[in-house]
């Protein structure tokens, strides 16, 4: 598969939950994201950068070596939309669901959405 910017950014934004260490999550989040990124899901509603790495450090507390799989992604005109599913380190699938992102002129995600049944 041929990936576009939007494609790559839309990976490495959920690469960057998976990665245990701060500072590697800090790169990768600062690679593909725009300063005032505003993102949600079932269990939470954020704004900024900052806020979003303070978001994937407690995804990491909660869910140690967790990870997503992409199952499917669609990408049209700077908007990504995902089948993925969250699996362990031991690789047992927890959840599937659904994210749409919208990325800015230099391929930075400005907008994150996840969607899927509170657990």
């Amino acid at each position: 598969m041929n990936e576009n910017k939007a494609q790559t950014a839309f990976r490495t934004y959920l690469d960057a939950f998976g990665k245990t260490s701060p500072a590697e999550r800090e790169e990768v989040i600062r690679s593909c994201v725009a300063e005032d990124v505003s993102f949600s899901n079932p269990g939470v509603d954020g704004r900024g950068r900052d806020h979003l790495l303070t978001h994937t450090a407690r995804f990491q507390e909660r869910f140690p070596g967790d990870r997503f799989k992409i199952n499917w992604l669609r990408e049209q005109h700077g908007q990504v939309l995902a089948e993925w599913t969250q699996v362990s380190r031991d690789g047992t699938e927890f959840i599937t669901a659904h994210s749409y992102a919208r990325l800015d002129d230099e391929g930075r995600i400005v907008q994150f959405a996840g969607f899927w049944d509170p657990f």
